[in-house]
Protein backbone atom coordinates (compact mmCIF):
# COMPACT_ATOMS: atom_id res chain seq x y z
CA UNK A 1 0.00 0.00 0.00
CA UNK A 2 2.76 2.39 0.57
CA UNK A 3 4.67 1.73 -2.28
CA UNK A 4 1.42 2.14 -4.63
CA UNK A 5 0.63 5.62 -2.37
CA UNK A 6 4.28 6.72 -2.98
CA UNK A 7 4.14 6.35 -7.10
CA UNK A 8 0.43 7.81 -7.18
CA UNK A 9 0.84 10.99 -4.58
CA UNK A 10 1.29 14.03 -6.73
CA UNK A 11 5.21 15.15 -6.72
CA UNK A 12 4.72 18.94 -6.63
CA UNK A 13 3.49 20.96 -3.70
CA UNK A 14 0.87 22.66 -5.91
CA UNK A 15 -0.65 19.62 -6.58
CA UNK A 16 -0.14 17.98 -3.02
CA UNK A 17 -1.70 21.27 -1.44
CA UNK A 18 -5.05 21.10 -4.15
CA UNK A 19 -5.31 17.36 -2.98
CA UNK A 20 -5.44 18.37 0.99
CA UNK A 21 -7.67 20.73 0.60
CA UNK A 22 -9.84 19.05 -1.95
CA UNK A 23 -10.31 16.57 0.14
CA UNK A 24 -11.35 18.46 3.47
CA UNK A 25 -13.83 20.19 0.66
CA UNK A 26 -15.47 17.30 0.04
CA UNK A 27 -15.62 15.66 3.67
CA UNK A 28 -17.14 18.96 4.48
CA UNK A 29 -19.75 18.91 1.28
CA UNK A 30 -20.36 15.24 2.72
CA UNK A 31 -21.35 16.55 6.07
CA UNK A 32 -23.32 19.27 5.00
CA UNK A 33 -25.16 16.75 2.90
CA UNK A 34 -25.64 14.62 5.59
CA UNK A 35 -26.66 17.01 7.89
CA UNK A 36 -29.38 18.32 5.26
CA UNK A 37 -30.48 14.66 4.71
CA UNK A 38 -31.00 13.41 8.71
CA UNK A 39 -31.66 16.39 10.77
CA UNK A 40 -34.01 18.20 7.85
CA UNK A 41 -35.00 16.08 4.60
CA UNK A 42 -35.70 12.80 6.54
CA UNK A 43 -37.93 14.84 9.62
CA UNK A 44 -39.72 16.79 6.91
CA UNK A 45 -40.43 13.57 4.78
CA UNK A 46 -41.98 11.71 7.84
CA UNK A 47 -43.42 14.55 9.22
CA UNK A 48 -45.20 15.00 5.24
CA UNK A 49 -46.11 11.03 5.27
CA UNK A 50 -47.71 11.20 8.54
CA UNK A 51 -50.58 14.03 7.52
CA UNK A 52 -50.87 12.68 4.33
CA UNK A 53 -51.54 9.01 5.76
CA UNK A 54 -54.68 11.04 7.91
CA UNK A 55 -56.07 12.22 4.72
CA UNK A 56 -55.56 8.46 2.78
CA UNK A 57 -57.29 6.87 5.73
CA UNK A 58 -60.26 9.39 5.12
CA UNK A 59 -60.27 8.69 1.69
CA UNK A 60 -60.08 4.76 1.64
CA UNK A 61 -63.04 4.70 4.34
CA UNK A 62 -64.63 7.00 2.31
CA UNK A 63 -63.84 4.57 -0.72
CA UNK A 64 -65.16 1.45 0.70
CA UNK A 65 -68.24 2.84 2.30
CA UNK A 66 -69.86 4.00 -0.40
CA UNK A 67 -71.38 1.18 -1.16
CA UNK A 68 -73.32 1.10 2.12
CA UNK A 69 -73.17 4.65 2.39
CA UNK A 70 -73.62 7.04 -0.84
CA UNK A 71 -72.53 10.27 1.45
CA UNK A 72 -69.97 8.84 2.13
CA UNK A 73 -68.13 10.12 -0.79
CA UNK A 74 -68.90 13.69 0.26
CA UNK A 75 -65.47 12.96 2.66
CA UNK A 76 -63.92 12.93 -0.27
CA UNK A 77 -64.85 16.48 -1.48
CA UNK A 78 -64.32 17.65 2.28
CA UNK A 79 -60.58 16.44 1.86
CA UNK A 80 -59.81 17.82 -1.55
CA UNK A 81 -61.24 21.22 -0.39
CA UNK A 82 -59.52 21.51 2.64
CA UNK A 83 -55.76 20.18 1.34
CA UNK A 84 -55.93 19.62 -2.65
CA UNK A 85 -55.61 15.76 -2.39
CA UNK A 86 -58.19 14.13 -4.37
CA UNK A 87 -59.38 11.04 -5.76
CA UNK A 88 -58.94 10.44 -9.61
CA UNK A 89 -61.03 7.67 -11.23
CA UNK A 90 -60.88 8.46 -14.98
CA UNK A 91 -58.06 6.37 -16.76
CA UNK A 92 -57.41 8.65 -18.82
CA UNK A 93 -55.76 11.12 -16.27
CA UNK A 94 -53.27 8.36 -14.53
CA UNK A 95 -49.98 8.91 -14.60
CA UNK A 96 -48.00 7.46 -16.83
CA UNK A 97 -45.14 5.96 -14.81
CA UNK A 98 -41.83 5.12 -15.93
CA UNK A 99 -38.75 4.86 -14.02
CA UNK A 100 -37.36 8.10 -12.82
CA UNK A 101 -34.17 7.02 -10.31
CA UNK A 102 -33.24 10.71 -9.46
CA UNK A 103 -36.83 11.09 -7.82
CA UNK A 104 -37.35 8.12 -6.67
CA UNK A 105 -34.07 8.62 -4.84
CA UNK A 106 -35.91 11.12 -3.00
CA UNK A 107 -39.58 9.22 -2.60
CA UNK A 108 -38.15 6.81 -1.55
CA UNK A 109 -38.48 7.27 2.29
CA UNK A 110 -42.18 9.08 1.94
CA UNK A 111 -42.81 5.56 0.12
CA UNK A 112 -41.34 3.45 2.86
CA UNK A 113 -43.22 6.30 6.03
CA UNK A 114 -46.36 5.37 4.25
CA UNK A 115 -46.46 1.53 4.02
CA UNK A 116 -45.96 1.72 7.69
CA UNK A 117 -48.25 4.25 8.54
CA UNK A 118 -51.23 2.49 5.91
CA UNK A 119 -50.00 -0.96 6.54
CA UNK A 120 -50.31 -1.70 3.04
CA UNK A 121 -48.17 -1.56 0.16
CA UNK A 122 -48.37 2.34 -0.76
CA UNK A 123 -46.96 3.33 -4.43
CA UNK A 124 -45.69 6.69 -4.65
CA UNK A 125 -45.19 8.54 -7.96
CA UNK A 126 -43.23 12.00 -8.48
CA UNK A 127 -44.30 14.28 -11.35
CA UNK A 128 -43.06 17.86 -12.05
CA UNK A 129 -44.58 18.71 -15.05
CA UNK A 130 -46.83 20.56 -15.90
CA UNK A 131 -46.81 21.15 -12.07
CA UNK A 132 -45.05 19.51 -9.39
CA UNK A 133 -47.44 16.65 -7.73
CA UNK A 134 -47.56 13.27 -5.92
CA UNK A 135 -49.39 10.28 -7.38
CA UNK A 136 -50.33 7.44 -4.80
CA UNK A 137 -51.55 4.39 -5.46
CA UNK A 138 -52.82 1.48 -3.07
CA UNK A 139 -54.15 -1.64 -3.64
CA UNK A 140 -57.06 -1.86 -0.99
CA UNK A 141 -58.88 1.48 -3.22
CA UNK A 142 -58.66 -0.54 -6.74
CA UNK A 143 -58.55 1.32 -9.93
CA UNK A 144 -58.03 4.67 -8.63
CA UNK A 145 -55.15 6.83 -7.84
CA UNK A 146 -54.99 9.75 -5.34
CA UNK A 147 -53.72 12.52 -6.62
CA UNK A 148 -51.88 15.48 -4.02
CA UNK A 149 -50.51 18.86 -5.87
CA UNK A 150 -47.42 19.79 -3.97
CA UNK A 151 -47.94 23.95 -4.21
CA UNK A 152 -44.94 25.03 -3.19
CA UNK A 153 -42.66 22.43 -4.48
CA UNK A 154 -42.05 24.21 -7.78
CA UNK A 155 -40.58 27.46 -5.80
CA UNK A 156 -37.32 25.53 -5.21
CA UNK A 157 -34.35 26.12 -7.66
CA UNK A 158 -32.90 23.03 -9.04
CA UNK A 159 -30.06 24.89 -10.51
CA UNK A 160 -29.22 26.73 -7.38
CA UNK A 161 -29.10 23.18 -5.93
CA UNK A 162 -26.64 21.61 -8.57
CA UNK A 163 -24.70 24.49 -8.25
CA UNK A 164 -24.37 24.37 -4.53
CA UNK A 165 -23.43 20.85 -4.92
CA UNK A 166 -20.88 20.63 -7.93
CA UNK A 167 -20.32 24.60 -8.84
CA UNK A 168 -18.93 25.40 -5.26
CA UNK A 169 -16.34 22.74 -5.11
CA UNK A 170 -15.42 23.36 -8.47
CA UNK A 171 -15.15 27.12 -7.57
CA UNK A 172 -13.26 25.90 -4.47
CA UNK A 173 -10.74 23.88 -6.13
CA UNK A 174 -10.03 26.25 -8.46
CA UNK A 175 -9.16 29.03 -6.34
CA UNK A 176 -7.00 26.88 -4.50
CA UNK A 177 -5.27 26.20 -7.58
CA UNK A 178 -4.63 29.64 -8.49
CA UNK A 179 -3.80 30.56 -4.79
CA UNK A 180 -1.04 27.70 -4.29
CA UNK A 181 0.59 28.48 -7.83
CA UNK A 182 0.84 31.85 -6.94
CA UNK A 183 2.34 31.08 -3.60
CA UNK A 184 4.65 28.47 -5.29
CA UNK A 185 5.97 31.14 -8.11
CA UNK A 186 7.95 32.71 -6.29
CA UNK A 187 9.47 29.09 -5.23
CA UNK A 188 9.74 28.45 -8.77
CA UNK A 189 11.80 31.74 -9.38
CA UNK A 190 14.22 31.04 -6.58
CA UNK A 191 15.04 27.28 -7.94
CA UNK A 192 16.01 29.10 -11.45
CA UNK A 193 17.85 31.44 -9.84
CA UNK A 194 19.55 28.71 -7.64
CA UNK A 195 20.24 26.96 -11.21
CA UNK A 196 22.07 30.09 -12.56
CA UNK A 197 24.31 30.58 -9.45
CA UNK A 198 25.12 26.73 -9.80
CA UNK A 199 26.36 27.50 -13.25
CA UNK A 200 28.47 30.18 -12.61
CA UNK A 201 26.24 33.37 -12.58
CA UNK A 202 26.46 34.67 -9.55
CA UNK A 203 25.70 38.51 -10.76
CA UNK A 204 21.53 35.95 -10.32
CA UNK A 205 19.17 38.88 -8.51
CA UNK A 206 15.80 38.16 -7.22
CA UNK A 207 12.82 40.74 -6.70
CA UNK A 208 12.77 41.62 -2.84
CA UNK A 209 10.34 44.95 -3.09
CA UNK A 210 7.24 43.27 -4.06
CA UNK A 211 5.38 39.73 -2.80
CA UNK A 212 4.41 38.40 0.59
CA UNK A 213 7.36 39.45 3.60
CA UNK A 214 8.47 35.98 4.02
CA UNK A 215 9.54 35.47 0.21
CA UNK A 216 11.32 38.85 0.10
CA UNK A 217 12.65 37.79 3.28
CA UNK A 218 13.80 34.49 1.53
CA UNK A 219 15.00 36.38 -1.52
CA UNK A 220 16.82 39.32 0.31
CA UNK A 221 18.90 36.12 1.76
CA UNK A 222 19.24 34.32 -2.03
CA UNK A 223 20.62 38.05 -2.70
CA UNK A 224 23.19 38.24 -0.23
CA UNK A 225 24.69 34.62 -0.94
CA UNK A 226 25.05 35.30 -4.37
CA UNK A 227 26.82 38.08 -3.39
CA UNK A 228 28.65 36.92 -0.99
CA UNK A 229 29.72 33.86 -3.43
CA UNK A 230 30.70 36.21 -5.91
CA UNK A 231 32.72 38.36 -3.56
CA UNK A 232 34.63 35.24 -2.55
CA UNK A 233 35.15 33.98 -5.70
CA UNK A 234 36.87 37.91 -6.66
CA UNK A 235 38.75 37.57 -3.78
CA UNK A 236 40.34 33.82 -4.45
CA UNK A 237 41.33 34.98 -7.73
CA UNK A 238 43.03 38.39 -6.84
CA UNK A 239 44.56 36.56 -3.73
CA UNK A 240 45.72 33.71 -6.30
CA UNK A 241 46.80 36.34 -9.12
CA UNK A 242 48.60 38.42 -6.64
CA UNK A 243 50.46 34.95 -5.24
CA UNK A 244 51.30 34.45 -8.82
CA UNK A 245 52.81 38.33 -9.34
CA UNK A 246 54.63 37.66 -5.86
CA UNK A 247 56.53 34.56 -6.43
CA UNK A 248 57.63 34.73 -9.96
CA UNK A 249 60.23 37.68 -9.36
CA UNK A 250 61.97 35.55 -7.02
CA UNK A 251 61.95 32.49 -9.35
CA UNK A 252 62.71 34.75 -11.89
CA UNK A 253 65.99 35.57 -9.36
CA UNK A 254 66.40 31.99 -8.91
CA UNK A 255 66.40 31.17 -12.56
CA UNK A 256 68.87 33.85 -13.61
CA UNK A 257 71.09 32.46 -10.18
CA UNK A 258 70.95 29.45 -11.38
CA UNK A 259 71.77 29.73 -14.80
CA UNK A 260 75.35 31.17 -13.78
CA UNK A 261 76.18 28.65 -11.71
CA UNK A 262 78.76 26.64 -12.63
CA UNK A 263 77.54 23.32 -11.98
CA UNK A 264 75.88 23.03 -15.15
CA UNK A 265 73.97 19.83 -14.33
CA UNK A 266 72.53 21.43 -10.91
CA UNK A 267 71.89 24.49 -12.62
CA UNK A 268 69.61 22.54 -15.46
CA UNK A 269 67.72 20.78 -12.64
CA UNK A 270 67.29 23.67 -10.61
CA UNK A 271 65.90 26.03 -13.90
CA UNK A 272 63.54 22.80 -14.63
CA UNK A 273 62.37 23.05 -11.30
CA UNK A 274 61.59 26.47 -11.41
CA UNK A 275 59.55 26.18 -14.72
CA UNK A 276 57.58 23.42 -13.14
CA UNK A 277 57.25 25.95 -10.46
CA UNK A 278 56.22 28.82 -12.95
CA UNK A 279 53.83 25.92 -15.07
CA UNK A 280 51.97 25.20 -11.89
CA UNK A 281 51.08 29.16 -10.76
CA UNK A 282 49.76 29.42 -14.50
CA UNK A 283 47.49 26.21 -13.89
CA UNK A 284 46.46 27.62 -10.93
CA UNK A 285 45.20 31.50 -12.22
CA UNK A 286 43.77 29.43 -15.38
CA UNK A 287 41.53 27.22 -13.15
CA UNK A 288 40.17 30.29 -11.26
CA UNK A 289 40.05 31.77 -14.62
CA UNK A 290 38.02 29.82 -16.17
CA UNK A 291 36.60 31.85 -19.02
CA UNK A 292 33.20 32.02 -18.21
CA UNK A 293 32.89 36.12 -18.79
CA UNK A 294 34.81 35.93 -21.77
CA UNK A 295 32.58 36.86 -24.94
CA UNK A 296 31.18 34.54 -27.27
CA UNK A 297 32.31 34.69 -31.14
CA UNK A 298 31.37 32.46 -33.59
CA UNK A 299 35.07 30.58 -34.34
CA UNK A 300 36.02 27.97 -36.71
CA UNK A 301 37.21 25.18 -34.41
CA UNK A 302 39.41 23.93 -37.04
CA UNK A 303 41.33 27.07 -37.21
CA UNK A 304 41.60 26.75 -32.92
CA UNK A 305 43.48 23.32 -33.74
CA UNK A 306 45.28 24.49 -36.33
CA UNK A 307 46.81 26.89 -33.95
CA UNK A 308 47.62 24.74 -31.07
CA UNK A 309 49.21 22.33 -32.99
CA UNK A 310 51.28 24.97 -34.73
CA UNK A 311 52.57 25.89 -31.09
CA UNK A 312 53.50 22.47 -30.36
CA UNK A 313 54.90 21.65 -33.59
CA UNK A 314 58.42 22.28 -32.46
CA UNK A 315 58.35 19.68 -29.85
CA UNK A 316 56.39 16.82 -30.40
CA UNK A 317 55.00 15.17 -33.99
CA UNK A 318 50.99 16.36 -34.07
CA UNK A 319 49.22 14.77 -36.95
CA UNK A 320 45.66 16.87 -37.57
CA UNK A 321 42.45 14.75 -39.42
CA UNK A 322 40.06 17.84 -39.43
CA UNK A 323 36.51 17.42 -41.25
CA UNK A 324 36.39 20.33 -43.84
CA UNK A 325 34.04 22.96 -44.03
CA UNK A 326 32.69 22.19 -40.17
CA UNK A 327 29.87 24.96 -39.25
CA UNK A 328 30.83 27.92 -37.21
CA UNK A 329 29.72 27.81 -34.01
CA UNK A 330 29.76 30.94 -31.04
CA UNK A 331 32.90 29.65 -28.36
CA UNK A 332 34.99 31.30 -25.89
CA UNK A 333 37.83 31.00 -27.83
CA UNK A 334 40.53 31.88 -25.85
CA UNK A 335 38.76 29.32 -23.23
CA UNK A 336 38.47 26.97 -25.92
CA UNK A 337 42.01 27.23 -26.70
CA UNK A 338 43.50 26.59 -23.70
CA UNK A 339 41.35 23.47 -23.33
CA UNK A 340 42.90 22.32 -26.07
CA UNK A 341 46.01 23.03 -25.44
CA UNK A 342 45.91 21.50 -21.88
CA UNK A 343 44.80 17.96 -23.51
CA UNK A 344 47.93 18.51 -26.23
CA UNK A 345 50.04 19.30 -22.93
CA UNK A 346 48.81 16.48 -20.81
CA UNK A 347 49.85 14.25 -24.00
CA UNK A 348 52.77 15.12 -24.36
CA UNK A 349 53.76 14.88 -21.12
CA UNK A 350 51.78 11.89 -20.24
CA UNK A 351 51.60 9.77 -23.57
CA UNK A 352 53.76 9.10 -26.40
CA UNK A 353 54.29 10.60 -29.97
CA UNK A 354 52.47 11.75 -32.26
CA UNK A 355 49.90 13.56 -31.15
CA UNK A 356 46.07 13.26 -33.27
CA UNK A 357 44.26 15.95 -33.47
CA UNK A 358 40.72 15.73 -35.21
CA UNK A 359 37.51 16.63 -36.28
CA UNK A 360 34.35 15.88 -37.12
CA UNK A 361 30.17 17.22 -37.39
CA UNK A 362 27.52 14.96 -35.43
CA UNK A 363 23.87 15.46 -35.91
CA UNK A 364 24.17 18.38 -33.37
CA UNK A 365 27.35 19.17 -32.08
CA UNK A 366 30.81 19.28 -33.51
CA UNK A 367 33.25 17.19 -31.89
CA UNK A 368 36.69 17.16 -31.51
CA UNK A 369 39.68 14.70 -29.89
CA UNK A 370 43.43 14.69 -28.90
CA UNK A 371 45.26 11.23 -28.83
CA UNK A 372 48.24 10.00 -27.94
CA UNK A 373 50.31 6.50 -28.23
CA UNK A 374 50.62 6.07 -24.91
CA UNK A 375 49.98 3.53 -22.76
CA UNK A 376 46.79 4.63 -21.74
CA UNK A 377 45.07 4.63 -18.20
CA UNK A 378 43.17 2.25 -16.46
CA UNK A 379 39.84 2.17 -16.51
CA UNK A 380 39.00 2.48 -12.80
CA UNK A 381 40.90 5.94 -12.68
CA UNK A 382 39.27 7.90 -15.49
CA UNK A 383 36.16 9.37 -13.15
CA UNK A 384 39.44 10.74 -10.98
CA UNK A 385 41.17 12.26 -13.77
CA UNK A 386 38.57 15.20 -14.05
CA UNK A 387 38.90 15.72 -9.91
CA UNK A 388 40.99 19.46 -9.22
CA UNK A 389 44.34 17.88 -7.67
CA UNK A 390 44.03 14.39 -8.61
CA UNK A 391 46.78 13.01 -10.86
CA UNK A 392 47.31 9.20 -12.57
CA UNK A 393 49.50 6.79 -11.75
CA UNK A 394 51.20 7.61 -14.80
CA UNK A 395 52.26 11.18 -13.71
CA UNK A 396 52.87 10.13 -10.02
CA UNK A 397 56.59 10.68 -11.36
CA UNK A 398 56.38 13.76 -13.19
CA UNK A 399 55.87 17.79 -11.92
CA UNK A 400 52.36 19.12 -11.77
CA UNK A 401 49.23 20.37 -9.99
CA UNK A 402 46.60 17.85 -11.12
CA UNK A 403 44.37 20.98 -12.76
CA UNK A 404 44.83 20.15 -16.17
CA UNK A 405 41.61 18.10 -16.85
CA UNK A 406 39.59 19.59 -14.52
CA UNK A 407 40.24 23.64 -16.34
CA UNK A 408 39.19 21.49 -19.15
CA UNK A 409 36.23 19.94 -17.31
CA UNK A 410 35.10 23.37 -16.46
CA UNK A 411 35.56 24.91 -19.67
CA UNK A 412 33.68 21.97 -21.62
CA UNK A 413 30.28 23.04 -18.80
CA UNK A 414 30.66 26.32 -19.15
CA UNK A 415 29.87 25.75 -22.71
CA UNK A 416 27.35 23.12 -22.25
CA UNK A 417 29.33 19.94 -24.15
CA UNK A 418 30.63 16.44 -23.33
CA UNK A 419 33.87 15.41 -21.95
CA UNK A 420 34.50 11.81 -22.67
CA UNK A 421 38.11 9.78 -21.68
CA UNK A 422 39.10 6.74 -23.02
CA UNK A 423 41.80 4.22 -24.32
CA UNK A 424 41.68 3.92 -28.07
CA UNK A 425 41.61 0.25 -29.33
CA UNK A 426 44.93 0.81 -30.76
CA UNK A 427 46.54 2.24 -27.63
CA UNK A 428 47.04 5.50 -26.00
CA UNK A 429 44.69 7.55 -24.42
CA UNK A 430 41.79 9.99 -26.77
CA UNK A 431 39.88 12.43 -25.34
CA UNK A 432 37.25 13.67 -26.58
CA UNK A 433 34.67 17.17 -26.56
CA UNK A 434 31.28 17.35 -27.86
CA UNK A 435 30.34 20.70 -28.03
CA UNK A 436 26.28 21.24 -29.31
CA UNK A 437 24.96 23.29 -32.32
CA UNK A 438 22.21 25.44 -31.68
CA UNK A 439 18.69 23.82 -32.89
CA UNK A 440 18.11 26.23 -35.78
CA UNK A 441 21.55 24.47 -36.80
CA UNK A 442 22.30 21.30 -38.12
CA UNK A 443 26.11 19.33 -39.02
Amino acid sequence: MGYWWARLKPKSAVWRTTLVISIVLLVSQYLSLAFFWWNLYLPEMRQHAHYAAVNLSLLRNAEQDVLQNPQALEMQAWVKQATGIEVVRNPEDFPKVKEKPFAEFFTRELEAQLRAEMQEPVDVYFEFKPKPQLWLYMPSMKDVWIREPLLFFAQYNPFIIIAWIIGVPLLAITAILILVRQLNRPLKRLELAARRVAKGKHSTILETQRGPSEIRAVNAAFNQMTFEIQQAAKDRTVMLAGISHDLRTPLTRLRLTAEMMSDKDLAEGMILDIADMDAILEQFIAFMRDGSDEALELTQINDILSEVAAQFSQQTTINLHLEPDLPTIALRRTAIKRLVGNLVNNALRYGQAPIELSSHAKRQAIEFSVRDHGQGIEESQIPELLQPFVRGESARTTQGSGLGLAIVARIVKIHKGTLDIRNHPDGGLEISVSLPLPKHKTA
